[in-house]
């Protein structure tokens, strides 16, 4: 059979491990049998309910068994998983409901606290339903019944170009952006992290990410599409310690952490190697990485593989790794994002870089090039082009160079250049060149702007002990005097999105007037 869809290799996982366990949320368990029972249940609702192909379907629901039969029951049923986040504030949330125009929106008792704060803001009310065993008014509960969609030729025909699933970013605007991803994206994306990264019935991965961020797609599918077994956490934010203690528990193989938790995970005083015993390989994106964090985490961690991940939503997750045989030292400046693979390619946009010979802006293209943005199409224009040879391509927007031995390195984004004193300065540099300082743990450049022009660059960081002196030293010491930030502010810890990223826009509200 010619398999090119992400539904099929879920199919092939029900049929070669019935009985292996598939989903593990604390001490309970769910097999593959019970998996497809219950997302063939849902599909079949969708369908009887009047689901057609290429309709919305949001799910907006903690980690539970039902929200992963909803996926890959959406998706079976050739309708598009959405994945919200319940925490959303309610006029953004509103926002992207009445831009996604969901067939169905899936809730649970955690979401329902939330939602009716948003249902007042929509212009017209869309059919909600309680996917979980709660039911409180005024939303009822789906009924499942007992008949399901059991075999592969019942399951509406979709194919590689059909959208699989529509994910919600940040737009530079402050209007969400919805990434369209079809089916031949994830499908390429989850056959080679398989092969990769030697995922299989035997191993365990983590499932750590909120939802509505494209990481947890990375977590689910790769595991779950080649017969291993699911740990979900939380998705509330928790302590270093109950991640560790969850993992230990779980057996965690296979881990994808955002560099704020590998962080977290460095500067705890609870990190024991034991807890992450059965380790096998750490995959780590979706920002920068201070080099002093990777070098802590591989010191605490030698029986443990860790690989680097590039690459935007746009793209279905990632389009190259780099692993390292090694720790790398402190002299390294940036962490290469290693080469593009499997038919991915990538090229420097040099246009507005001729006095920078090295760098460019990043284009990808290949199969993994999503389909625009939905409902968007100034920005998927913008975003998106076509090369001489008729080959789709998206444009990052981060400022890259190329070292034919080791690969590419990002060295921040081409939006986060600025023009000072004449200067063209990427806040990237300055950022990565104190990643590089020990004792700061995090750090953000922002610009503060006075009648228009930027009077100053500020520096805002968590780190250990009154180190103002010793990052001036450092800063002198590695960059020009008009890269070296005026004032400096020290923080517990830099302010986080519900991705767990570091929130830039947060942060410039909160420092770039003081």
């Amino acid at each position: 059979m010619n398999v090119e869809t992400i539904v099929d290799l879920f199919e092939d996982s029900f049929t070669l491990y019935p009985l292996k366990p598939a989903v593990r949320i604390y001490a309970d368990t769910w097999t593959y049998n019970d998996l497809r029972d219950l997302s063939s249940q849902i599909a079949h609702f969708l369908l009887e309910s009047g689901m057609k192909r290429g309709d919305r379907v949001v799910v907006l629901m903690n980690k539970s068994i039902y929200l992963y039969a909803a996926m890959i029951g959406i998706m079976q049923g050739g309708g598009i998983y959405v994945p919200l986040d319940a925490r959303t504030p309610s006029a953004r949330l509103a926002r992207i409901l009445e831009d996604i125009v969901p067939f169905r929106i899936f809730i649970d008792h955690h979401s329902s606290k939330h939602y009716p704060a948003c249902q007042k803001l929509l212009k017209a009310p869309f059919k909600v339903l309680y996917l979980d065993d709660y039911r409180k008014e005024p939303f009822e509960r789906i009924n499942l019944g007992e008949k399901a969609l059991q075999k592969r030729e019942e399951f509406p025909s979709v194919c590689s170009e059909d959208l699989a699933s529509i994910l919600y970013t940040s737009g530079s605007t402050g209007v969400p952006k919805g990434a369209m991803i079809t089916h031949g994206n994830l499908y390429h994306i989850v056959r080679y992290t398989i092969k990769a990264f030697d995922y299989g019935p035997e191993e365990v991965g983590s499932a750590l990410s909120a939802n509505a961020f494209d990481g947890s797609l990375l977590e689910m599918l790769p595991i779950l599409c080649s017969g291993g077994t699911l740990g979900a956490y939380p998705e509330e934010r928790i302590f270093v310690r109950d991640i560790l203690e969850l993992t230990y528990n779980y057996g965690i193989t296979k881990m994808f952490l955002v560099p704020s938790t590998l962080s977290s995970f460095v500067n705890s005083s609870l990190m024991r190697p034991e807890s992450l015993c059965r380790m096998k390989d750490i995959l780590f994106g979706g920002e920068s990485t201070p080099i002093n964090t990777l070098i802590k985490i591989m010191s605490l961690l030698p029986h443990v593989r860790f690989h680097n991940l590039y690459g935007p939503t746009e793209t279905a997750i990632f389009t190259s790794k780099y692993s390292f045989r090694a720790r790398p030292n402190l002299r390294t400046k940036i962490l290469s994002i290693g080469f593009p693979f499997a038919n991915n390619r990538y090229l420097l946009d040099r246009t507005d870089f001729k006095d920078e010979k090295m760098k460019g802006e990043l284009l990808i293209a290949g199969p993994q090039v999503g389909a625009g943005y939905w409902r968007d199409p100034e920005k998927t224009k913008h975003a998106f082009g076509v090369n001489d040879e008729g080959e789709r391509f998206y444009r990052t927007g981060d400022v890259a160079s190329f070292n034919p031995r080791i690969g590419y390195f990002i060295h921040g984004r081409k939006d986060h250049q600025i023009k000072f004193m004449g200067y063209r300065i990427e806040l990237g540099e300055i950022e990565q060149t104190l990643s590089l300082l020990p004792l700061v743990r995090e750090n953000v450049v922002i610009p503060v702007y006075v009648k228009g022009r930027i009077e100053e660059l500020r520096l805002i960081y968590s780190g250990d002990g009154d180190s103002d002196q010793e990052i001036r030293k450092h800063l002198n010491k590695h960059l020009p005097p008009y890269m070296i930030p005026k004032s400096l502010i020290r923080v517990e810890s830099l302010p986080k999105n519900q991705n767990n990223k570091i929130d830039r826009v947060l942060i410039k509200e909160m420092y770039a007037g003081k």
